[in-house]
């Protein structure tokens, strides 16, 4: 069974008819998608960023982790390097830190070698909306197409072979 952390954000999650979340892999139909919420945030270095602004020229992961949860450290080299792999093929990457210190925060990014952009939540404000990803667990990963729409999620920790084959299934049908 895979295991996630738990954060102790308990947030009210808007209403969605999306099937009830558990752990593993789910990619929706685009007739069942929603759009991306609009999220702005600060990243780790400092600079404002909308989620939105990375959308609309393919494939967006976004990635919800903690320095503090041992999941999100086996994933995060795996996700570093398929980064750096896919980020000239139309995939962004965007990570957001759940409630925890911008210090362990930063030194956990260099330890791991992501270099795309980390929003900071320490309040897990930015997690509760993205009503598609559970606001009590990480890590969790969300895959946005080219229109905007939420398409995949994946709750749990997740492999480079299992997200580049997310991330195919969801460009294709961009």
């Amino acid at each position: 069974m895979l295991g996630g952390c738990h954060a102790t954000v308990q947030a009210a999650k808007p209403t969605t008819t999306t099937p009830a979340i558990g752990v593993g892999a789910q990619l929706f139909p685009a007739a069942q998608r929603h759009p991306l919420p609009s999220i702005v945030g600060t990243t780790l270095s400092g600079q404002s960023l909308t989620l939105r602004s990375l959308t609309g020229r393919g494939v967006l992961v976004v990635n919800v982790w903690a320095s503090w949860c041992e999941p999100c450290r086996d994933e995060s080299a795996a996700l570093a390097t398929l980064a750096n792999t896919l980020g000239r093929s139309h995939v962004s990457f965007v990570g957001i830190d759940e409630q925890d210190t911008s210090a362990a925060a930063r030194r956990f990014v260099a330890s791991t070698g992501m270099t795309y952009p980390q929003l900071t939540d320490p309040t897990g404000t930015a997690l509760t909306k993205l009503s598609l990803l559970p606001s009590f667990g990480i890590p969790s990963t969300l895959l946005v197409d080219r229109q905007s729409m939420m398409a995949a999620r994946i709750v749990g920790p997740v492999t480079a072979q299992k997200l580049q084959k997310l991330i195919a299934e969801v460009a294709v049908e961009s």
